[in-house]
């Protein structure tokens, strides 16, 4: 019997800035080109950014007692099954938080030269 799918809350950081934007994904998103259409879905503005890396903010007690945080990276689907392994047996109940950084794209940075160099040659 299939396990039942939710909606889990989660924090976006964007290039590290805030306000953060807050979305939910289902927790039966294993594939790491789902996860990343669905974060470029949500960017602020739409001038071409892109998300080009995407880093999950994993829990762990230290042995003080203490609450720490690891960022690691999500590459692959293997990676982000990991991500819901480690959420599962968070000690924090919260939101999952994620780190993307956006980039333009080469493509549209070319577009913008080539403009600005063909309207000053007249």
């Amino acid at each position: 019997m299939p396990l039942p799918q939710y909606l889990i809350k989660v924090y976006m950081y964007f290039n590290g800035c805030k306000p953060t934007v807050q979305t939910k994904i289902s927790d039966d998103t294993e594939s790491f080109a789902t996860l990343k259409e669905t974060l470029n879905n949500l960017l602020p503005d739409s001038d071409n950014r892109r998300v080009t890396k995407i880093e999950f903010r994993e829990d762990w007690i230290d042995t003080n007692g203490r609450v720490k945080y690891n960022l690691i990276e999500l590459k692959n689907d293997e990676n982000v099954k990991t991500m819901w392994k480690s959420f599962r047996r968070r000690i924090t109940k919260g939101p999952i938080e994620l780190d993307a950084q956006i980039q333009r794209s080469v493509d549209d940075i070319m577009k913008c030269l080539i403009r600005l160099e063909s309207s000053g040659s007249g």
